[in-house]
């Protein structure tokens, strides 16, 4: 069941620390500051508001006025705080209310409010659908339903609910439709009915009435999204089809509704007098009891939702963005070009394109401000990605060995043409799950390759040339198969096993010359390694290993013990264990990725600074991969989300005060043992100011803890910091401090 505990917090947009979403412009960051860049082609909803449309899409808000003018965009850094948006309603007085990942967001263009949704784990949860009754609100999420007031403290959550008669508990709600007193909701467990008069009455199972496969096998499935009444009847979306429901005293019948070739019911809305359906294969509406199929002229793809603005009609297709027929035939409405969100991987070459790889869309590159996609025949999906000295970029696959991607070609290597091999039951199945480079080489770990030989190598310069490519294998020492990230430093190569550490791998000046080669298989038994499930493996630039695995962070010290072994490098709340992606810049500082955040370990004091969704930036807390724009200083963040940009560059010392920045920025405070520090060169007297220009805090210390002078932990909020050093030279700038 859902804890009735909800966090409020209030954005408001502030230029010198949060960078807005846009992809129509080069991408500046900041020291310090944040950037996301997502796609609105995955549409979820169309909601037209006062001949206003509100698109509600996996990377944000877009709202559409006029559709010749203008778009605007809304992402987590616009006041969202999530770019995974599912609905959008009007209530009784106007006001809008939007449902994301973890969030209500009472929606105003200049501060919109966000009320946070924890779950007994204090985790956050889904939000899809919100509706009004007039008093308060009422909110299916992926843990059940929601009872929300608008009014009782500014907006709280009163009660939730996760049991409905007979349905599994706590189902995912997906849709309500409310018809008087009636509370209908289609959820991922069937359907469910109950009288809402008496809220309290709603926590009793025997008070729900359902309907499932259980009793009404002709749906063939339990997932129900969408419940409608029109003209009399009842309808269900499903993904077995479109169902009409009647009621009566004596009998309830559900029976299926053919929407010419449509099975898949993915919508279905009222709009005027007409209720129209948006199935796979077919999009139609029904009145008066018939069914009639519409041709979309233009589209060559399903319908997954759409509306009506009185003069044309909007269609959106999955995962391909919006269309409208102004003109007659259908027209795409381009609101983004970034292929999708769910990223897997980064890249950036010595120019500062960062090129992007996307679960199952292949490949897009951002350069100048504007994507361009380049396409791959995946068989499943995308995996990692690097670029080397031309300006290319290789790209894992899982299934299709490794393409590499140049602004004129896409060329795929796989079993026939190099020493990439599949999995043992499918030979020509190449499952690439990581690539590095040095100079000369590409490597690629092949997961599972059956002839034994799961590091592929092959010479940058002559890869068409099959005698140039090499392989390392069982009978080199590198005795498990089922290899996952691999990294490359000076004459030593590193591969990551699923569960049995990893290899420390010297090939020696030449490549191809076994006479010198060395290897180490390091596991937690024989190395003191966290976990012999090894996620990721990376050098630092001076040639340390450190190794992210399931349960922790490892670093190997070359003088511990006989020939060395790994020391584990303690994280602090809130980061980790399972760590998904290491990065390091050319400081040494080490940038960690997690399933739950992102970290940066300094390479002089070893402190390690925490960044999130609430407390950071962050798209999303889910992170796949980094890549660091050496030049730029910019660090790109892959999240099944889309992607987060962070100038991280933010330790170099400055004795310019136009330069002179605050990090981290925004500053989380939990206990005042956390520091803000600046990157002003030699000692300063530090003063924080309100933004009245009362004096808060006065000291030489070279960072802040969050505390006035009189010891107490100051109130969130925007803050001005003074920086005055020996000479004179004074700095200034703002700050966000934020108190959980």
């Amino acid at each position: 069941m859902v804890n009735p505990k909800v966090l409020v917090a209030t954005i408001v947009h502030i230029g010198l620390l949060l960078a807005t979403n846009s992809s129509a412009a080069t991408i500046k960051v900041a020291p310090g500051e944040w950037h996301t860049l997502s796609s609105f082609a995955d549409v979820r909803r169309i909601i037209d508001i006062d001949d206003t449309l509100y698109v509600t899409t996996s990377g944000g808000l877009l709202v559409v006025t006029d559709p010749s003018g203008p778009r605007e965009r809304y992402a987590n850094l616009d006041g969202l705080g999530t770019t995974d948006i599912h609905d959008v309603a009007v209530d009784t007085s106007g006001q809008k209310w939007m449902a994301g990942f973890g969030r209500l967001v009472k929606f105003d263009r200049a501060t919109s409010r966000q009320f946070l949704f924890f779950d007994n784990n204090n985790n956050l949860f889904g939000l899809y659908r919100v509706v009004d009754d007039g008093v308060n609100l009422w909110v299916g999420t992926s843990l059940g339903l929601v009872l929300f007031s608008k009014s009782t403290d500014g907006g709280q959550i009163e009660d939730s609910y996760g049991l409905f008669g007979a349905l599994n508990p706590s189902p995912a709600v997906y849709d309500i439709w409310l018809n008087g007193d009636s509370i209908w909701l289609a959820t991922s467990a069937g359907l469910a009915v109950a009288d809402k008069s008496n809220p309290d009455n709603l926590k009793s199972p025997a008070n729900w009435t359902t309907f499932s496969i259980d009793n009404f096998p002709q749906l063939a499935t339990d997932t129900v999204r969408r419940v409608v009444g029109f003209e009399s009847h009842i309808y269900l979306a499903t993904p077995k089809g479109l169902f009409q429901l009647d009621r009566s005293p004596a009998d309830t019948t559900i029976t299926s509704v053919a929407i010419g070739a449509g099975v898949n019911c993915a919508d279905i809305k009222i709009d005027s007098d007409t209720m129209f359906v948006y199935s796979l294969g077919a999009f139609g509406y029904i009145k008066n009891d018939a069914v009639t199929i519409l041709p979309t002229p233009g589209i060559t793809t399903s319908t997954v939702t759409g509306a009506n603005n009185g003069v044309f009609r909007w269609l959106a297709v999955r995962t391909g963005g919006m269309y409208q027929n102004s003109t007659g035939s259908y027209v795409r409405f381009f609101a983004s070009d970034m292929p999708g969100n769910n990223v897997t991987g980064l890249a950036v070459n010595d120019r500062g394109d960062l090129t992007a790889l996307f679960f199952d869309k292949g490949a897009g590159t951002l350069r100048d401000g504007s994507w361009s996609v380049q396409t791959m025949s995946l068989f499943r999906a995308t995996t990692a990605a690097v670029a080397d000295r031309t300006g290319a970029v290789w790209a894992g696959t899982e299934g299709d060995g490794v393409y590499r991607l140049t602004d004129s070609s896409v060329t795929k290597y796989s079993n026939l043409n190099s020493t990439l091999r599949g999995v043992s039951e499918l030979a020509s199945y190449v499952v690439t799950r990581a690539v590095t480079r040095d100079y000369r080489h590409l490597f690629a770990s092949c997961y599972r390759a059956l002839n034994g030989y799961p590091v592929a190598i092959g010479l940058l310069d002559s890869l068409d040339n099959l005698a140039s490519w090499d392989s390392l294998g069982y009978a080199d020492g590198i005795t498990d198969a089922f290899t996952g990230s691999i990294d490359r430093f000076g004459e030593y190569l590193a591969v990551a096993t699923e569960a049995n550490g990893l290899f420390r791998y010297y090939t020696g000046p030449d490549i191809r010359d076994r006479a010198d080669d060395v290897v180490w298989q390091h596991r937690e038994s024989n190395s003191f390694l966290r976990s012999d499930v090894v996620r990721v493996v990376r050098f630092s630039p001076f040639g340390e290993l450190w190794a992210g695995t399931n349960f922790g962070l490892s670093r190997f010290d070359i003088d511990l013990g006989d020939g060395g072994r790994f020391v584990n490098v303690d994280l602090p709340p809130g980061i980790g264990p399972d760590i998904t992606a290491l990065e390091f810049d050319d400081r040494g500082n080490l940038w960690i990725g997690a399933h739950n955040g992102l970290a940066r370990r300094d390479a002089v004091t070893g402190e390690i600074i925490v960044f999130t969704s609430l407390s950071g930036g962050l798209v999303s807390n889910d992170i796949r991969a980094l890549a660091l724009d050496r030049e730029s200083g910019i660090l790109y963040i892959a999240t099944a989300s889309g992607i987060s940009a962070y100038g991280a560059a933010v330790t170099h010392p400055t004795t310019d005060p136009q330069n002179v920045v605050a990090y981290p920025n925004p500053f989380e405070v939990r206990d005042g043992s956390e520091r803000l520090n600046f990157n002003f060169a030699g000692p300063f007297e530090l003063q924080i100011h309100t933004l009245s220009g009362e004096l808060v805090r006065q000291t030489s210390l070279m960072y802040w803890d969050g505390r006035n002078e009189s010891g107490r932990l100051v109130a969130s909020g925007v803050y001005l910091f003074v920086l005055v050093g020996n000479d004179g030279v004074t700095a200034r700038g703002k700050l966000l401090l934020i108190r959980p």
